[in-house]
């Protein structure tokens, strides 16, 4: 059985768009597009996030005052133990900027 080379690059890419995020070539993670900083988020709430996420793929947080007894208020944009703010860096993607 013959396959195209087009059909077997197809394949592959389709593939690699399913393994999560590209990296960038220098050991990190390109993060989601971004033209500007608000389009950055936490990839949670109450001060909890581990990264940040384009503001199209926000977790849906709790009113004000919602979350739990020493976290910050989901409307904080801290996330990594208030160590990081979501960033859009030069490169267009979302980024943590560490604070700590």
């Amino acid at each position: 059985m013959k396959r195209s080379l087009g059909g077997i690059l197809g394949g592959a890419l389709l593939v690699l768009s399913a393994c999560g995020p590209t990296e960038d070539g220098g050991g990190g993670v390109v993060g989601d597009v971004c033209t500007q900083t608000s389009d950055c988020v936490p990839n949670a709430c109450c001060g909890n996030g581990t990264g940040v996420v384009n503001v199209s793929r926000a977790p849906s947080c709790p009113a004000p005052n919602a979350c739990p007894a020493g976290s910050p208020d989901p409307t904080n944009q801290t996330l990594l133990n208030g160590c990081g703010t979501p960033y859009c860096d030069g490169t267009g993607h979302c980024v943590v900027a560490r604070q700590c």
